[in-house]
């Protein structure tokens, strides 16, 4: 009951006027402020998102057909797997920020802003050029996999309105990675979700006025784009000395970025091996007809993750400016507080939805679908799992742990590849949740319980051998 009142005290805090940080409290009480508005607004954000989707799913499925409305996943398929187009600059940038808002240091944040929007503008560069060039030459007919020429034609068209807006969106991900590394995720978040009604306004006309695909695809993806530049308005209206300017590149924080982003970005890879591999390998040893039972209930129970993330996410830019103000005994309270209740939400939560889910997926798709209770109880042991796991690489993060991390991450899922083929051979589906298990439990929790104790050891030596250097007598 502590961990829940303590949960309900933080939720309190999302205020919108902020704490006087003149003094440690009051810069304690804003980080718990500014990662409350953030959760709020992004379980917001995340409930309009997903009531847009259920409005403009089958608006456009209809409207489309199931042809036109194929192609149109095929492209969100082929941006989503460019997703990683920045090289985890973004996400570099987000600690290079947030170390430098915890010093105060406002030109080194213009500094990092201006490096990491160069570099983004150099990323985006290559793709427009490579778009230019390889456009004109892609098979369209046989990766719609269609037989109709204008339909194929029609489908290009498409992709050239979402590839312009994927390659303009590389160098604009800085506003909102900026305000992240701000702690300003809240502003985003809430803009962001004006950003989808936008979408869904143009979506619902373009379908009233009987448009193209093409049209339909500009009008359903404008918003991000629109509320991203709404976003850059007002960071820069609020924080004005971030403005990029040419004398503020330097080559220091371009490498500085450049190194977290790689560690970023090979990270981002290894989960993506672990965690998107699992329809694949189910495919693979079982055939894709045995791939949705699985992927349906874990679709159910990924929703304890998602729910946890929302709530830890914004923690991980506090962890980066409490440890560069040196406020070490901040960021051990809130990682211990924060994994409590994660656990105290996840567990119970995990258990309702292994305990309801045969009515609630009965319910959702019918009697065709049969889900072993075995699975299910997998599945709840995972949500578990995972929800902690966030928790710790929200730290990490936050410190700039990232090498350990990366490497624990590689070998952790290259191993949770291997081990999900073997169970899922012996065991069937529930093998490749098994296989996840396993190596979070054996592999990846025993090595970050060493890295955080590290941690945590050398933050204490530090504040040690400084207060001994404060109380020394001066010569």
């Amino acid at each position: 009951m502590k961990i829940f009142s303590q949960f309900a005290r933080v939720l309190s805090l999302a205020r919108l006027r902020p704490f006087d940080t003149s003094t440690s409290g009051g810069r304690s009480q804003e980080r718990y402020r500014r990662a409350a508005l953030t959760t709020v607004t992004a379980g917001i954000a995340r409930a309009i998102s997903l009531l847009t989707s259920l409005i403009s799913v089958p608006l456009t499925f209809r409207y489309l057909g199931s042809e036109r409305y194929g192609i149109w996943m095929v492209l969100i398929s082929l941006i989503s797997v460019m997703g990683f187009a920045d090289l985890g600059i973004g996400n570099g940038l987000v600690n290079a920020v947030s170390e430098a808002y915890g010093k105060d240091d406002r030109q080194l944040a213009k500094e990092h802003v201006t490096s990491a929007l160069f570099l983004m503008l150099g990323i985006a560069s290559v793709f427009a050029v490579a778009g230019i060039l390889i456009f004109p030459r892609m098979p369209w007919l046989r990766l719609f996999n269609v037989t109709s020429a204008p339909v194929a034609a029609e489908g290009a068209r498409a992709f050239l309105v979402l590839y312009c807006w994927f390659v303009i969106n590389i160098p604009l991900g800085v506003v909102t990675r900026a305000q992240t590394g701000l702690q300003q995720g809240y502003a985003s978040q809430t803009v962001g979700a004006f950003g989808n009604i936008a979408s869904l306004l143009g979506l619902l006309l373009v379908v009233a006025l009987h448009g193209s695909l093409a049209s339909l695809v500009f009008a359903s993806t404008f918003g991000v784009v629109l509320a991203t530049l709404l976003n850059g308005w007002l960071l820069f209206r609020d924080h004005p000395w971030l403005w990029p300017s040419w004398q503020s590149y330097r080559r220091s924080s371009a490498h500085k970025i450049l190194t977290l982003g790689a560690m970023f970005f090979v990270l981002q890879c290894a989960s993506a091996i672990g965690f998107a591999s699992d329809n694949i390998v189910i495919a693979q040893v079982l055939g894709a007809a045995a791939v949705a039972a699985y992927a349906v209930p874990q679709k159910l129970f990924s929703f304890v993750p998602m729910m946890i993330n929302l709530g830890i996410a914004p923690l991980w830019p506090a962890y980066g400016e409490a440890l560069a103000r040196g406020d070490q005994a901040w960021v051990r309270r809130v990682f211990l507080g924060s994994l409590g209740v994660t656990l105290a939400f996840a567990i119970p939560q995990s258990a309702l939805l292994v305990l309801g889910g045969p009515w609630i997926l009965r319910v959702a798709v019918g009697k065709s679908l049969h889900a072993p209770m075995l699975l299910l109880v997998v599945l709840g042991i995972w949500g578990v799992v995972s929800s902690a796991s966030s928790v710790v690489g929200s730290l990490l993060n936050g410190a700039g742990i990232m090498k350990a991390q990366t490497i624990v991450s590689v070998v952790a899922n290259l191993s949770n590849l291997a081990l999900s083929i073997f169970f899922t051979r012996r065991l069937g589906v529930i093998g490749v949740c098994l296989g996840s298990i396993v190596t979070q439990v054996v592999i990846a929790y025993p090595a970050y319980f060493f890295i955080i104790r590290g941690l945590f050891r050398t933050l204490e030596n530090t504040k040690i051998a400084y207060a001994l250097q404060q109380a020394a007598p001066s010569p």
